[in-house]
């Protein structure tokens, strides 16, 4: 049996063997004591342990002050019937037979596999808690101490986790290094699934919001990919047995973010073609089976947010990144292209290009074919077959700005975005792709509730674009949106299909197919499809969110569906209609009653008899009418 305890995990404790407390009389008194402990028997130089502590004082006080404090440890310890202090005139050593120290047998037990439970019933909290003053020297000392206890504690923590028997004791643990450190992201994610896996779906979906706007105000950052995907599984009820703590999604073929090249001239006008061959060579990569790309939006946001590809690749959990520029010079430019290793920030492969400026549109293709081939020594297909048609560079330019637009939330952007669309055709007749778009801005200008007349115009036109380029994933999917919106559930899934069998990695797609899926009652692939595009587009546009939302009200998970529609930070009158209708189906009737308040105000001439809903199955339709009627929305 120990003759003394030493307690240092949680704030400071000193025992006799029998329970009675042991005094020591100064705050640094305790200090030293527990760097000792924490010494493991190491001799220690009066010199450094006076500098320590004492720092401010001068050398013949400051080593004064520390004899004064070995008496008053060794008077405490004797007392408990203990003597372990070994000095001599330059060191001073604590052996610690016959002590028990909580943070040393801590990370003895936490080196063990088996002692887990053992270990993490030892951590109350992080080490001398509560004990504040200490001077600036052995702050530095203390700090990178109690990272590594703290960084144990995590590993106890997953260890727990990943054993059913042990759930109340990994629960218990993860609180209390919550309350040690707000900011300890895998902490929240192994609560959440515990939580979760309990049955508790609420609680898990609230502490990831504590998660998100912790870091948020505290760092300005989002959640990383790997509690995002958690906070998706837990939302959608795909919660899998796999440990919360491993890298975000373990993948079976090559990873890769296409970040936005950079525009390193002062001709503001290649900013348009940066974002555009960006988009092409994601597109160009999305097409081969054998790799999984992320969505340029996803890739754009996080590039705005930090410079560090490791920390990029690990946000997007992703293994490769493709960095560019563009610089011109005269009629010519130069194009320079970089695949980085996320992880080791190495450079695999490096090409530049000296070009006309007429001849850009065929860089995606080249760099779309080197970086496969780097990366699996082979190509699947010829990429001479995949590609489109070029356009002019006129036309390619228009399309690019009216995307753009169509992205935005200005009162003219959608107008802009037809007229530029409308623009790129007239300058080349033949570009399918911006028969697409053009079809598909006449839907997003009426709200996706366009009359019977501008669907059959937009139909037309997508129909077209297809005709022309059958090759293009981006032009089945805009007919298959079409097709979906006019209540041709056949059309829609035969285009949706083709858009994802040419392009396995289009987000857009994926989504959009998801959203037709409920529409049919296929709820439990439409969430997973839905998912499936938020974790190719982590960082997706909020409609995702909208889709997501109304996936769930079809699904009957009105709860879920308003946490999802929720969490867009742009909440149009689709989406608070959507809310106003779970609320109410809910009997909360308030809450139902303000969304509505909300949706009438973006568009005060709305009523039951105006609302199109030729993409819901007529279940459907009949609960959203009785759930808007609810809310409050005239006839």
């Amino acid at each position: 049996m120990a003759v003394c305890r030493l307690t240092l995990l949680g704030g400071f404790a000193l025992e006799s063997g029998d329970g009675g407390r042991l005094t020591l009389p100064t705050r640094k008194d305790r200090l030293l004591l527990a760097y000792l402990a924490l010494s493991a028997g190491r001799p220690q130089t009066r010199e450094k342990l006076a500098g320590l502590l004492w720092g401010d004082r001068g050398e013949v006080q400051a080593r004064d002050s520390l004899k004064q404090a070995l008496a008053g440890i060794r008077q405490a310890l004797r007392h408990g019937g203990a003597d372990p202090l070994v000095t001599d005139r330059e060191t001073v050593t604590l052996e610690i037979e016959g002590i028990d120290v909580d943070a040393a047998e801590f990370t003895r037990l936490a080196m063990n596999a088996g002692a887990c439970a053992k270990a993490a019933a030892l951590y109350k909290g992080q080490l001398l808690d509560g004990i504040d003053g200490a001077p600036p020297e052995f702050e530095e000392w203390l700090r990178p101490e109690r990272e590594r206890l703290g960084g144990l504690a995590v590993q106890m923590l997953e260890q727990l986790a990943a054993t059913n028997a042990m759930a109340d004791e990994a629960i218990r643990l993860g609180r209390q290094l919550l309350a040690d450190d707000r900011l300890l992201e895998p902490a929240y994610r192994v609560l959440m699934r515990l939580l979760a896996q309990r049955g508790d779906h609420t609680e898990a979906l609230k502490l990831y919001a504590a998660c998100r706007d912790t870091l948020q105000k505290e760092l300005g950052v989002p959640p990383d990919s790997r509690t995002e995907e958690l906070y998706r599984d837990i939302l959608t009820n795909r919660l899998s047995a796999t440990s919360a703590s491993a890298a975000a999604p373990a993948l079976d073929r090559p990873s890769i973010a296409v970040l936005p090249f950079s525009n390193l001239s002062a001709d503001p006008g290649l900013a348009h073609l940066c974002d555009g061959i960006t988009e092409d060579i994601i597109t160009g990569l999305g097409r081969f089976h054998m790799l999984f790309v992320i969505d340029r939006h996803s890739s754009a946001a996080i590039a705005q947010q930090t410079a560090d590809v490791a920390e990029i690749g690990r946000r997007l959990g992703v293994i490769h990144l493709v960095q560019g520029s563009l610089q011109r010079q005269g009629e010519r430019v130069r194009i320079t292209v970089r695949l980085i290793a996320a992880t080791s920030r190495t450079q695999v492969w490096g090409e530049a290009y000296d070009i006309a400026l007429t001849d850009i549109l065929a860089i995606p293709d080249k760099v779309t074919s080197a970086i496969v081939t780097t990366l699996y020594s082979r190509v699947e297909d010829s990429v001479a077959e995949q590609s489109r048609r070029k356009p002019t560079l006129a036309a390619y330019e228009c399309l690019l700005r009216g995307i753009k637009h169509l992205r935005g939330y200005g009162p003219d952007d959608n107008k802009r975005a037809l007229e530029l669309f409308q623009r790129a055709m007239e300058l080349d007749p033949g570009y399918a792709l911006a028969r697409a778009y053009r079809a598909l801005a006449d839907v997003v200008i009426h709200y996706y509730d366009a009359p019977d007349t501008v669907l059959a115009q937009a139909l037309s036109l997508a129909s077209t674009a297809v005709d022309l380029d059958g090759g293009d994933s981006r032009c089945h999917w805009i007919l298959g949106q079409i097709h979906r919106l006019s209540g041709d559930s056949r059309g829609a899934e035969r285009h949706y299909r083709r858009a994802i069998a040419l392009n396995p990695n289009d987000a857009n797609a994926i989504a959009g197919f998801g959203r037709l899926l409920a529409s049919v009652g296929q709820w439990d692939e439409a969430i997973d499809r839905v998912r499936e595009a938020m974790r190719i587009n982590p960082y997706h546009p909020d409609w995702y969110w909208n889709v997501l939302g109304t996936v769930l009200f079809s699904a009957g998970k009105y709860t879920d569906a308003v946490e999802a529609l929720g969490r867009a930070t742009q909440r149009g009158f689709w989406n608070r209609c959507l809310q106003a209708a779970c609320l109410a189906q809910m009997e909360r009737i308030d809450e139902a009653a303000a969304a509505m308040a909300e949706a009438r105000r973006m568009r005060p001439d709305c009523s039951l008899a105006r609302m199109r809903m030729r993409d819901f199955s007529p279940a459907d339709s009949a609960r959203f009418i009785d759930g808007l009627r609810k809310a409050g929305m005239p006839e």
